[in-house]
């Protein structure tokens, strides 16, 4: 008979008597681990950064003519600028221009852009500010129907920490012939004053 209970070194090598193709397998694999916390930990850091939209000066010019759809929440619908513009006057006031085209129909027409804005009805026709047309592309009208101020004479007041800015807005409708009813061009001038 023959003894069992005598242990052996061949039985478990130690790492010492591991061949080399055994400890390149147990590099690469320690490798792959410190790669993938090191991926997480990227993954991680990538969800919890600011993912906000940059500032553009779309954005810009909605937000000082108060046509932006964060200053309008629970409408359901927001109007995008076919044009826009933003830049400062030659007293260094911000201006911005927008030209929203209206198609007209049941989705997208005149009314419902003013119901989503909480704006008045078209006034009488004004001519459009020189600047204004200079700044769109395009062939913008000489004249248009203004929507009328509020009786203090600005279009809006908007409150940022302890400063109230007021905001000068103009805004202009002009009927499109589309054939279908309610289309327009809208063009808007805002100023911080």
């Amino acid at each position: 008979m023959s003894d069992t209970s005598e242990w052996t070194d061949e039985a478990v090598p130690g790492p010492q008597g591991r061949q080399p193709g055994q400890r390149a397998a147990a590099w690469a694999l320690t490798l792959c681990g410190v790669f993938m916390v090191a991926v997480a930990g990227w993954g991680v850091a990538a969800m919890t950064q600011d993912q906000s939209a940059r500032e553009t000066d779309v954005n810009r010019a909605e937000r000082l003519a108060r046509l932006h759809a964060e200053q309008h929440p629970g409408k359901g619908r927001y109007y995008v600028p076919e044009a826009a513009s933003y830049g400062l006057a030659p007293d260094g006031t911000p201006v911005g221009y927008l030209h929203y085209r209206l198609g007209g129909g049941d989705d997208v027409n005149l009314d419902d852009f003013l119901r989503v804005y909480d704006l008045p009805q078209p006034g009488a026709p004004a001519p459009l500010p020189a600047d204004l047309r200079a700044a769109l592309p395009g062939e913008e009208p000489t004249e248009a129907a203004q929507l009328p101020e509020p009786p203090d004479g600005n279009s809006s007041a908007t409150s940022t920490g302890s400063t109230t800015t007021s905001t000068g807005r103009q805004i202009y409708v002009v009927p499109a012939d589309t054939g279908l009813a309610g289309a327009a061009d809208v063009y808007v001038r805002a100023t911080r004053g």
